[in-house]
């Protein structure tokens, strides 16, 4: 089974690749795994899915 995650920005996400890059190296050491990006007319990221197995033991 599969649990699901939606991380919507904060106004200091725009254009900061750095800021995406440590989030989400934060949810992956907890299991996470970018799925889906949505993207503003500006191509600023809105928000990103992120996808784990449920029941999982580490």
């Amino acid at each position: 089974m599969k649990e699901y995650k939606i991380v919507k920005p904060e106004s200091n996400w725009v254009s900061k690749d750095n800021v995406f890059e440590d989030l989400f190296n934060k949810y992956a050491s907890q299991g996470w795994r970018v799925i889906s990006v949505a993207f503003d007319q500006g191509g600023h990221i809105r928000k990103a899915v992120l996808e784990r197995d449920k029941n999982r033991t580490y």
